[in-house]
């Protein structure tokens, strides 16, 4: 039995003995009011009178099932009523603070912008650089960096570590092993900055003096980027790239080329993407390698295992322990 807006019991079942009630009510014409079921009154079926003014009400009489729909209804329709006047009351109320919410946004720095296209991606990075005061923190995954792509960046890395803001960047391991990239690390890292690298990281990032950060939109739309202002998205974004710092190499200038340990980390984790069944396509992608250093690492693990097949090399690389830190000979 539910209770409804005006406080009158209601009930969703069919009552079979109070209907039975109801038809013999309507056959007789009255009940004794002592018979007279209380549903059947709250339901407004029945109506109790008395013979006299001045005596209690002492037989019910029947009332047409529509009468009673509309004495139920209508305090539920004045109720209605009164919420639909009190809901527009409150959208009126509120509607001169909507404008000058709206009015005072509009005018504040907006803290997502996309950029499209190559030019205004530069434009717009270059600005935040050039305008830094404090720090420029970077990550660049994908190996090796364009020749071209180097020499357009190297003047301006040089002119923001010389005005003495701090300048961090994490790479991955396969920059080792390329001399152009290496002979541009050196450069930088003489005038002050700070490079690190690590097996696997995540996607491309800049953030300057924590005010504004770039990442890319998505991996097949190499001509978008997202300026984002908002700080809590720059903290988070922050965060991850201080987890992967604090793990990372640093390349040191006496130490110009590939190390062991970096070599080893690289054979590793390309073993436990195998295991993964990843393609060699994708861990190329992962480790920013050439497909052919992939298969190169592979042809060295399986050598190592004595393995004669890929399908044969996951089960002895998961059999070896070297995935559990167990060193391999």
């Amino acid at each position: 039995m539910n209770t409804g807006i005006t406080g009158q019991p209601m009930t969703s079942e069919l009552n079979i003995p109070d209907l039975q009630r109801y038809r013999e009510c309507l056959e007789e014409g009255r009940l004794p009011r002592e018979d007279t079921p209380e549903s059947l009154l709250r339901l407004r079926l029945l109506h109790p009178v008395s013979e006299g003014a001045e005596t209690e009400a002492d037989h019910c009489v029947p009332v047409s099932p529509r009468v009673a729909v509309e004495s139920l209804v209508a305090p539920l329709e004045e109720e209605q009523l009164r919420l639909r006047e009190r809901i527009g009351e409150i959208r009126r109320t509120l509607a001169a603070f909507e404008a000058v919410h709206d009015e005072v946004r509009s005018r504040q720095e907006v803290p997502l912008t996309l950029l499209v296209g190559g030019s205004a991606i530069s434009t717009a990075v270059t600005g935040s650089v050039r305008s830094s005061e404090r720090e420029v923190i970077t990550v660049q995954p994908g190996g090796a960096r364009p020749p071209e792509l180097v020499g357009e960046t190297i003047d301006l890395n040089m002119r923001t570590l010389a005005r003495g803001i701090r300048q961090r960047t994490l790479y991955q391991h396969s920059i080792r092993n390329d001399p152009a990239t290496m002979e541009y690390c050196r450069e930088v890292v003489a005038a002050g900055a700070e490079i690190r690298t690590v097996t696997e990281i995540f996607e491309r990032l800049i953030i300057c003096d924590d005010t504004v950060a770039y990442i890319p939109t998505s991996e097949v739309r190499a001509n978008e980027a997202l300026e984002i202002r908002h700080p809590a998205l720059i903290r988070y974004l922050r965060a991850g790239f201080e987890r992967a710092w604090e793990g990372a190499n640093p390349i040191e200038l006496t130490r110009p080329g590939p190390s062991r340990a970096n070599e080893d980390a690289v054979l590793l984790r390309i073993a436990r993407l195998l295991v993964e069944g990843h393609t060699d396509e994708s861990i190329s992608q992962r480790l920013g390698v050439s497909v052919r250093t992939v298969a190169k690492r592979i042809s060295t693990l399986s050598t190592r295992l004595g393995s004669r097949s890929r399908g044969q090399l996951g089960y002895l690389i998961a059999r070896s322990g070297i995935l559990d830190g167990v060193q391999m000979e």
